[in-house]
């Protein structure tokens, strides 16, 4: 009797008493208590994205597509001011030929095809700077000078338990701050002089959530949530940022979408491509043939053209 009435008192206080605790009850003078592990780390993630410089090179369909406006611009155009020029210095010559121009002056110094010809030898002088650069020669990931048609992410290599995870920049959140706050302070912790970046909003874009290993659960935290919040470089010409390392980070690195899949855990790198906007959009081209002469959709073409 007395003992089911102290279990009874017990069932009423355990909640204060044990809070974070199961407490599995019995028929005897034994109570069992078992830690449990139910609190969770709220995590910031900065996703900071250097965007392509350069253009990419066009695919098959897109030249395909271009060589057709052209041909279409060249039948259906008007004459410019420049052929329109060309055509009266032919006449102009013709008639010096003859011998039928009366009035000299009308003969100007320099004819369309000299302005052609010295238009070409300044073009031709012209060289453009390649599209590969010496960071891609050597496949320096640590640089910014490298994929310039593409976009580019920084992860950081960062010890979580006893081993180095490649994730994105992070820290855990603190009372007093908001999310945005937490990820603005990683940043700089991170690169300490001043990175010229834009936020995109103050709500995360993702989120994720994993679990510690046993050896590194401490006070009940079980696991962290991350929510990710996304950045971009507004850099004009970044060619490498002064990463602070230390001993929880030991490298960084600046990857494509497709190079993240390569370091990322699998469920991790899901959660990451979710929210990045890919540079190209993968479609089969192979209905087409570079010795067709697209003739087979002109139709279809001239519809959307004049639509």
């Amino acid at each position: 009797m007395k003992l089911n009435y102290s279990l009874t008192i017990f069932s009423c206080i355990k909640g204060h008493l044990f809070k974070g605790y199961s407490c599995k009850l019995q028929r005897s003078p034994l109570i069992v208590i078992k830690r449990n592990y139910t609190e969770w780390h709220t995590v910031g993630a900065l996703c900071v994205e250097r965007k392509p410089i350069i253009t990419q090179p066009l695919n098959l369909l897109e030249q395909k597509y271009l060589q057709y406006l052209q041909k279409l611009e060249v039948e259906k155009s008007y004459l410019s001011d420049h052929e329109k020029r060309h055509i009266e210095d032919l006449k102009i010559t013709d008639k010096l030929k003859k011998g039928d121009l009366e009035d000299m002056d009308v003969v100007s110094k320099q004819t369309a095809q000299d302005f052609e010809d010295a238009q070409l030898e300044q073009f031709n002088k012209y060289k453009p700077s390649p599209r590969q650069t010496e960071a891609d020669k050597t496949d320096d990931r640590h640089s910014l000078q490298r994929k310039l048609d593409s976009s580019l992410v920084l992860v950081i290599k960062q010890k979580l338990g006893n081993d180095y995870k490649w994730i994105l920049p992070q820290a855990v959140h603190q009372n007093g701050e908001t999310l945005r706050q937490t990820v603005e302070r990683v940043l700089h912790n991170l690169c300490p002089d001043l990175m010229k970046v834009q936020f995109m909003g103050n709500a995360p874009v993702g989120y994720y959530k994993y679990k510690y290993p046993k050896a590194a659960r401490e006070n009940g935290i079980c696991g962290a949530k991350v929510f990710f919040f996304k950045a971009q470089l507004l850099e004009r010409n970044p060619k490498s940022l002064n990463i602070k390392l230390s001993d929880t980070i030991s490298d960084a690195a600046w990857l494509t979408h497709s190079e993240l899949n390569e370091v990322l855990q699998p469920d991790y790198g899901k959660n990451v491509q979710s929210f990045l906007f890919p540079d190209t959009f993968c479609t089969d081209f192979n209905h087409f043939s570079v010795n067709n002469s697209f003739e087979g959709n002109e139709l279809m073409m001239k519809t959307s053209v004049s639509n």
